[in-house]
Formats: structure tokens, C-alpha cells, sequence
């Protein structure tokens, strides 16, 4: 029968966990059942064998029919038990020792039946005194504590006294003693049953609540996958998409100048520009939506890096800016990992915005020197910047180079005033054993 709805009960986890411990408990609960058949068969047997399988002696009929009626109860309970627990099962819910299917009434009824045919039977022959041992842990396993233990208490007395008066020609002391320890023996198993059904309430909670870290976890890498890589594609709009679309405004804005003096030739040459860049970006924004990467980066890093300077330099050029870049790419460039090529190429490319945004340079060198285990980036203006760019919290394009470095495990630093207090110079270093270049 399910056992009794108190805080003494003991709680299994799901039949499907495979624990160890619950295994132990169910073959328990398997072995309770099969002492139970055991004992009522022997006792049977013996009482049957004392009378000499005589049917005309009083009391033999008696004790078939108690016998049948005590196997056809207590069979009925364990199948009430077994469907209740499956029934359980089903519904995902724990194994537990309380009566959440089965009402306490019914089992306490259940229990008082098996416990009268019982109190019968040994009152017909001593040989049932011996079911004192199940009937002891089931006592203890569905009763309240206390109900419990006086209910083992009551069973070894009538076990140890009833017989005396019944059957007095054979009653002996060991009707006492023997009935005694299997009812302290039943009690001992019991606790130990209870012992066991906390440890496993232990380690499944112990599981559930390492499945729901793991689960958080999970959960939590995939969102700062998400950020990082929202972070990310943020970073290659405003490196290719946005800074395209800014020279054109820029190379606009001039021509609309250039109009209103009635400079035609120069308005022409800075329409070429706009058409030229406005290819450009959108061969950028196609190639970005397409595999989120810039024409640059699919050809060698030198090469990359010579484009974004030609760019600079013709669209200074239609604005009628004087101003010169020069760069020097030293070291094998085939030592540098596609990860590092495309943080050395939109650094310098963000550099050299920034150099048209915000300073009045006349010169900007790019130096980019390639070691066998790190690559230094230097960009260095003669200009001046404004007020709000000496602020180290400045804007997107410059944060986002620092942390696009700062992915690579390397270093990003800007100097004011390296030469005469007016330069402004850009240092980056990058190891090429960096986490990304896998």
C-alpha cells in the first residue's frame, strides 16, 4: 500500500532517474511483498501439516479461508499500490510516501483488515505469528510515527500473548522472544528504508538543481553570443557601410558648393568620386549581407590596405583637402591569420576616418609591422584634434577599434601631442596567437 502522508515519509525520486538508491528501494518494497507470501504460505503449510491435512478437525477450514481472505486483501492493496505509483509515474510526478492517490482512509482501512484476519489467523494456529515482520513494516510505513510504533508494540503483544491462550499446550517462551526481534528487526529495516528515501530526495534535488544551472548557463552563453555578435555586426556596418555613405554626404555637400560658385569641373570630378564610392559601398553592403565580410579582406592584406589608402586619398582630393598618406607594410603578411588581417584592416581604415573627421593633418604615416608572434599597428598625423576627442570615452568608431583589439587579447593606446603638442598618434599590438585566430 502507499505509505502514510505524515513529515516522517520518505520521497523517491522518478522511476526513471537510475539511481542506485532507487532500485534498493524498489527491490524493498518487491522483497516486503514476496516475505509476506512466503510466511502466510509456511504458516499455512505448518498449521495445515500440525492437523494433519484433516479437513474434520476444527479449525482447519477456518484457517484456508482466513488464509485465502488474508491473500486476496493484501493482494488487493500492493495492486492498488502498483497502479498508483504507475499512475504517478505517468504524470511526471515523484514517487512519493504520500497518499496522493490512494485516500489515507482507504489504506488505514486496508490496514485494519489485514490486521483482524491476522489477530484470526493466529488465534486458529501460532505458525501466523511469524507475518509479525511484514505486517511490523508496514505498520511503521504507513502509519504515523507514533500510531506506528504502538501498532508494533500491540502486534508483538498479541503474538506473544494470544497464542498462550488459545493454544497453551504448545506455547512456549519463544512465542515471545522470536515474535520480539523480528519487530525490532522490521523496525531497523524500516528506518533504514526511510534513510535511504532521503538520500535519494537529496541526490535528486541535487540533480535538478544541477540541470537547471547547466540550463541557465547554456542560456547565458547563447545570449552573450547574441551581444557579442550584435556587437560585432555593428561594428562592420559602421567600418564599411556608414563610412561609405559619410564620404558620400561629405563629396555631396562639396559639389552643392561647388555649384553655387559655378565651378563645374570640380563639380564633375567630385560626381565621379560620389558614383565611385557609392559603387564601392554598395558592393559592401551586398558582399556584407551576403557572408558579413568586405571586398577588402578577400584580398591580401597589403593590397587591402593600399585600397583604403587610394579611397582616402582621391576622395581628399575631390573635397581639395592637401593631405598625404604614406604606408609601409614590413614582415610576411602570409604569417597573419584572417581573424588579424580584418582587425589591422578596419583599424586603419577607422584611423583614417577619424583623421578626416575630426583633424586638420596635412600628413598621416600607417605603419603596420609584421613579427613572428605579433603584428604592431602605428598611425601617426601631424593635425590636431578637437576639444571633445581628447575625451577618452569618445565616440563609436574609436571605441569600437579599442574593443575589436581588445578581442585579440592586444593592446590599443592613442597619444596627443607625441611631436610639438599638435600629432596624434594611434598604437595597436596584436599577438597572433590571439583567441580568435581559429
Amino acid at each position: 500500500m502507499t505509505p502514510r502522508p505524515n513529515a516522517h515519509s520518505t520521497t523517491s525520486p522518478p522511476a526513471d532517474t537510475g539511481s542506485g538508491l532507487h532500485h534498493i528501494l524498489v527491490m524493498l518494497r518487491v522483497s516486503l511483498h514476496v516475505t509476506f507470501a512466503f510466511l502466510l504460505s509456511v504458516a499455512l503449510i505448518q498449521a495445515l501439516a500440525a492437523r494433519e491435512f484433516s479437513f474434520t478437525q476444527p479449525g482447519t477450514l477456518g484457517i484456508v479461508v482466513f488464509t485465502a481472505l488474508l491473500a486476496g486483501i493484501y493482494l488487493v492493496g500492493t495492486t492498488w499500490e502498483n497502479r498508483s505509483l504507475a499512475s504517478q509515474a505517468k504524470l511526471g510526478s515523484q514517487l512519493s510516501s504520500t497518499t496522493s492517490s490512494a485516500p489515507r482512509r482507504l489504506t488505514t482501512v486496508w490496514l485494519a483488515a489485514v490486521s483482524i484476519v491476522w489477530v484470526a489467523l493466529v488465534a486458529l494456529s501460532p505458525s501466523f505469528v511469524w507475518l509479525l515482520f511484514p505486517l511490523a513494516f508496514l505498520y511503521l510505513h504507513i502509519l504515523p510515527l507514533g500510531v506506528s510504533i504502538f501498532a508494533v508494540i500491540f502486534g508483538w503483544g498479541v503474538a506473544g500473548i494470544l497464542p498462550a491462550l488459545t493454544h497453551p499446550e504448545s506455547w512456549s517462551l519463544a512465542h515471545v522472544i522470536g515474535p520480539g526481534i523480528g519487530s525490532v528487526f522490521a523496525t531497523a529495516v524500516y528506518f533504514l528504508y526511510r534513510a535511504l528515501g532521503r538520500e535519494i530526495d537529496h541526490h535528486a534535488q541535487i540533480a535538478q538543481q544541477l540541470r537547471a544551472a547547466q540550463a541557465e548557463l547554456a542560456e547565458s552563453e547563447h545570449q552573450a553570443g547574441r551581444l557579442e555578435e550584435r556587437e560585432r555586426l555593428s561594428r562592420e556596418i559602421h567600418d564599411t557601410v556608414a563610412q561609405g555613405l559619410s564620404s558620400i554626404v561629405l563629396l555631396a555637400r562639396a559639389a552643392q558648393a561647388q555649384l553655387s560658385s559655378g565651378t563645374t569641373d570640380a563639380v564633375a570630378e567630385q560626381l565621379k568620386v560620389i558614383a565611385r564610392q557609392g559603387q564601392a559601398s554598395l558592393s559592401e553592403a551586398r558582399r556584407f549581407v551576403r557572408d558579413l565580410a568586405s571586398p577588402d579582406l578577400g584580398d591580401p592584406l597589403p593590397r587591402a590596405l593600399e585600397r583604403i589608402i587610394d579611397r582616402a586619398q582621391e576622395r581628399d582630393t575631390a573635397l581639395g583637402i592637401a593631405r598625404t598618406f604614406t604606408l609601409e607594410v614590413t614582415g610576411d603578411a602570409n604569417l597573419v591569420p584572417e581573424p588579424v588581417s580584418r582587425a589591422i584592416v578596419r583599424t586603419v581604415q577607422e584611423a583614417i576616418s577619424n583623421i578626416h573627421k575630426h583633424s586638420n593633418a596635412t600628413k598621416a604615416v600607417i605603419t603596420v609591422s609584421i613579427w613572428e608572434d605579433e603584428v604592431l599597428i602605428d598611425v601617426m598625423d601631424n593635425g590636431t584634434l578637437d576639444t571633445d576627442t581628447h575625451n577618452p570615452n569618445f565616440g563609436f568608431g574609436l571605441s569600437g577599434m579599442r574593443q575589436r583589439i581588445v578581442d585579440l587579447n592586444g593592446t590599443f593606446a592613442i597619444e596627443f601631442g607625441v611631436h610639438d603638442h599638435t600629432s596624434v598618434s594611434i598604437n595597436c599590438k596584436i599577438p597572433l596567437t590571439s583567441r580568435r585566430d581559429d
